[in-house]
């Protein structure tokens, strides 16, 4: 009994984990302008790096060994992210597009969204199956004493779990994607875009107020 629970429960925790839908909400069209937003600065991390080797030898001579000396050093990064906006409520890429008018490119984002949902729900269930086969052949072969099903469920069972999870990380990878469309696609359907680097910011027209003639009000 405590092995099904053990198996159930774990299953059960890997459907769940599984379960990442589409990001768009759907909101509907608001009427305010449409912002594309691109965020630009600088950043800084500290790691231990290696500054020395200090190279060991015997009475003789001859090298034995090294060893390395750490500081924590400090480096600089460049970042940068771009959003989109319907006034100030921010929107997903494909909701912006959706309420841009655009639908050809929020077809496409579905349609990518949607293979991502497929690879996850294939995942789960082979790593489940991998994971079960695992550890029932590792308990029939400790209990009848042949070890060689238990080698067979690790290597089997591990291969099955390590390809069905790799399957569900592609997928979930991909839903998580924030941008599956160029910049420029982008810019030709906001109202607005905003260049902002360390918090300055400069405003232009996009495309799709240029061809509905609205002025810009900064």
């Amino acid at each position: 009994m405590g092995f099904v629970s053990k198996v159930c429960s774990i299953g059960a925790g890997l459907v769940l984990v599984g379960c990442i839908s589409n990001p768009a909400t759907g909101v509907a069209a608001s009427g305010e302008m449409l912002k594309v937003q691109y965020s630009s600065g600088t950043g800084t991390y500290v790691s231990n790096d290696v500054v020395s080797t200090t190279v060991h030898k015997d009475s003789d001579g001859n090298e034995v060994g090294s060893s390395d000396t750490y500081q924590e050093r400090e480096h600089q990064f460049q970042w940068q992210d771009w959003k989109y906006f319907q006034g100030r409520e921010e929107l997903d890429e494909q909701d912006f597009y959706r309420i841009a008018g655009d639908q050809e490119a929020a077809d496409k984002i579905e349609k990518h969204r949607a293979s991502a949902s497929k690879k996850m729900r294939i995942g789960v269930p082979i790593a489940v199956a991998g994971l079960v086969a695992s550890i029932a052949l590792t308990v029939i072969g400790t209990s009848t004493d042949k070890p060689s099903l238990t080698t067979i469920g690790y290597l089997g069972g591990s291969t099955a779990t390590s390809v069905g999870g790799l399957v569900w990380y592609w997928g979930a990878a991909d839903m998580k994607k924030a941008h599956l469309l160029p910049q420029s696609r982008a810019d030709k359907n906001a109202d607005v875009i905003e260049d902002c680097n360390e918090g300055r910011c400069r405003r232009s027209r996009g495309g799709h107020l240029q061809t509905r003639g609205v002025s810009l009000v900064r």
